[in-house]
């Protein structure tokens, strides 16, 4: 053992794997955290895709629930713009972030989302969705007219560029 290399190769092995290993750790970790964060980005837009999806049936003529709905847009005029005969707004930052209208059902009439823009990378007015059936439901019994979601949600299509589109498909 009287040889130096022999003592000094294991001593250089470890100083070059201590300034080799912080910056794999760290390009391994980062990866992964790309990775768990496009999991999980992946897993809440499918939640608001759903939501979104999800319509509302109304047991009664079109006129009828376009009175309903216009009592419960009005109502809240920074969340819901009425854009006129059966259509609405849901705002995010525009009036028309999202656009919901009443359509002709087997039920009745059908409230549901249309098509809604995308900011900071992902739908942003699915509660304010939410809170518009929520309200149209409260309102819907208290006036004794029947209401029930589809049993499939709707189904949207992305359509990218500057500022992407949601548009309803099929």
């Amino acid at each position: 053992m009287d040889n130096p290399i022999l003592l000094f190769a294991p001593i250089a092995v470890i100083v070059v794997l201590a300034m080799l290993l912080p910056g794999w750790i760290r390009r391994s970790s980062n990866t992964r955290a790309r990775r768990a964060g496009r999991r999980f980005e992946e897993g809440q837009l499918l939640v608001i895709l759903d939501s979104l999806g999800t319509a509302l049936d109304l047991g009664t003529d079109p006129e009828a629930a376009r009175r309903l709905v216009d009592r419960m847009v009005q109502r809240e005029p920074r969340k819901y713009t009425m854009l006129g005969n059966g259509v609405y707004g849901i705002r995010f930052v525009e009036p028309d972030d999202a656009i919901v209208r009443l359509t002709a059902s087997d039920m009745g009439t059908r409230l549901r989302v249309e098509e809604f823009r995308e900011y900071l990378g992902r739908p942003n007015t699915a509660g304010f969705w939410n809170d518009l059936r929520s309200g149209v439901i409260a309102e819907a019994e208290a006036h004794g007219i029947p209401t029930t979601a589809p049993s499939s949600p709707s189904t949207f299509e992305r359509r990218g560029g500057p500022e992407p589109v949601w548009r309803l498909s099929g």
